[in-house]
Formats: C-alpha cells, sequence, structure tokens
C-alpha cells in the first residue's frame, strides 16, 4: 500500500484542518481523500489515528464553522473540563448554536440551536466562540439532573483544581443572574433548584454528590476542603475533603489519582497524623457515590452518620 504524500508542511502536525484551507495551500483532492484522513464534516479533515471525542471533533467541525456560529450546551461544558455524566460526556454530536435569526447549523453528528440574544453570552478562546460559562450552565437544565446540575455548578465557581489551581469561572451571584435571564426557558425549573445547593469547594463531580446525598439523607452538612489546624501537626495541616470539625470526623473520597504510589503513600501518612489527634476519617470511593442514589448511597450515608453518632452527634 502507497504512504500518502506528505501534507503542505503548515498542515502536516495539525490533527484537524479545513479542506479549503489545505487546498489553498496545495494539496490536492487526491492527498485530502487519502487514508491517513477522515471527513467527520463537509469541508473538514481529521487525523485518522485521532480518537473520536468531542474535543477532537469540534476541532474538526470549528475550522469550517461559520462566524454566525458557536459551541453550546454540553460541547461548550466540555471544552471547559465540566465534570458531566458519562451518558453526556460518551455522546459525540455536537451542539452548535447560531443567534436567533440567523440560519441554523443542519450538519450530520451536530446538533443544531437558536438561543435568544437576551440570554446568551459568548466567549472566544484561541479563536474558537462557545457560549460563556454561566449560559452554558443553563443550558445545561434540560440536559442534566439536579444533582449533577449542581456538581457542574460546583466545578465553575470552584475552578479547576480548587483552591490550588485555575480560578473560578463564575460565582454563585453570576449564576443567579444567568437563571434569572433563562426565566421561562426549559430547564429553568432543574436551574432554580439546583443554584441554593451550589457551594465552592468540591475537586470532583462524586465529590459533590457525595456532599449531595449526605445532606438528603438528613444528616448535617459537611464543610468542604477542611484544614485541620492543630499544633501537633506541625507546619502542614492537612486538608479533608468533606468534614465535621464539632465532631473531629472528616471524609475523603479516593478518586483515581489517589492509586499512585507516592499519593497512596502521602495518604496513609496524612490518615495516620489526623488520627493520632483524635478525628476518624471515613474513606470512600466511586462504588459508594454511584451516579444514582442507590443501595450503595444509603449504605455510605449510614456508615458516616454512625461515624457521627460515636463523636457525639445526636440525630
Amino acid at each position: 500500500m502507497r504512504r500518502p504524500t506528505p501534507l503542505p508542511e503548515e498542515f502536516a502536525s495539525l490533527t484537524a484542518f479545513a479542506e479549503a484551507e489545505a487546498r489553498r495551500a496545495g494539496a490536492s483532492r487526491r492527498r485530502l481523500a487519502a487514508s491517513d484522513l477522515v471527513t467527520p464534516f463537509r469541508g473538514a479533515r481529521l487525523d485518522a489515528g485521532s480518537e473520536r471525542t468531542v474535543a477532537t471533533l469540534a476541532a474538526a467541525y470549528a475550522r469550517r464553522m461559520p462566524p454566525t456560529q458557536f459551541f453550546s450546551h454540553a460541547t461548550a461544558a466540555l471544552l471547559n473540563h465540566v465534570p458531566l455524566p458519562l451518558r453526556v460526556e460518551s455522546d459525540t454530536r455536537l451542539h452548535v448554536s447560531v443567534l436567533r435569526g440567523a440560519p441554523q447549523p443542519r450538519v450530520r453528528g451536530v446538533i443544531g440551536h437558536q438561543l435568544d440574544r437576551g440570554r446568551t453570552r459568548l466567549n472566544v478562546a484561541d479563536g474558537v466562540a462557545m457560549t460563556d460559562p454561566v449560559t452554558t450552565w443553563c443550558q445545561l437544565g434540560i440536559l442534566l439532573g439536579i444533582d449533577d446540575l449542581v456538581a457542574a455548578g460546583d466545578f465553575l465557581v470552584t475552578g479547576h483544581a480548587g483552591p490550588r489551581g485555575t480560578r473560578p469561572a463564575a460565582t454563585v451571584p453570576m449564576l443567579t443572574a444567568g437563571v434569572a435571564r433563562h426565566h421561562g426557558s426549559p430547564g429553568a425549573r432543574r436551574l432554580r433548584a439546583a443554584l441554593p445547593l451550589v457551594r465552592s469547594g468540591p475537586l470532583s463531580r462524586r465529590e459533590s454528590l457525595l456532599r449531595l446525598r449526605i445532606v438528603a439523607a438528613g444528616l448535617p452538612e459537611p464543610l468542604l476542603n477542611f484544614t485541620i489546624v492543630d499544633p501537633r501537626l506541625g507546619a502542614y495541616p492537612p486538608t479533608v475533603d468533606l468534614a465535621y470539625p464539632e465532631y473531629r470526623v472528616g471524609i475523603e473520597y479516593e478518586g483515581d489519582y489517589h492509586r499512585t504510589t507516592e499519593q497512596f503513600r502521602r495518604d496513609i501518612r496524612r490518615y495516620e497524623r489526623i488520627q493520632d489527634i483524635g478525628w476518624s476519617v471515613i474513606r470512600v470511593s466511586a462504588r459508594d457515590v454511584p451516579d444514582l442514589d442507590s443501595a450503595a448511597s444509603r449504605e455510605t450515608t449510614d456508615r458516616i452518620a454512625a461515624r457521627l453518632r460515636q463523636h457525639g452527634w445526636v440525630g
């Protein structure tokens, strides 16, 4: 099998590009139809070896997207790393919108929308237009249940990596204003239900779901990312994901990153130091916080309630 001829130099390292741009640079139609390229959308080319994800498909579509169009809904959320349930993350159809009055996109693999100008705010990053974080969160009201809306809101008001990482993309007052703009729109009732439950602090979707399950079970709402200050802990006080300082009970969600050797060792040392000063730590994994409330969730909240009672909570 003959190896395809090289692409023009400026396209050789690109994962996605526009057919028209490559043609102007000298690429032939035959070259653009070679087996090392695929056509996810008319007028766009994508490296055949690339995984078909929302990010790679959006990169391809952006190369041929008219200036009246922009990414929105789940696509804008995923491009900004907002945590969403797997059923939404795995849907690789792109949400592409226009403001009302412009022609709605009608392309295979694209879900087109027309949006009201008064409700829509836009951002442009690296030349790609999409709805801003607040508008995007409000649009998720038609796609997500209340718990996942809260988790997405928690992410926006906390930042990508919490206190150690990027700045929050929104504030609760900004989300409040967005919900007011979307009054009467599809999903508005869910937005109003989710808004008062949004908190700054959770560093993962599962932590948000865990907090919501705890409160729904009738337990006190825990503090988030609580730093335990005690002279016996030395100069580097540890932080726990969720905490009840009054009862000296902490809850740690063990995500996949805890499996690395170095993180595992740090966790052991941290848990031992915390327990040495009289705290009790409950460790929780994804199996204990499933997407849907279930027997596993209730078993987890029962375990937390029992530990709180051991430490003096009456409830």
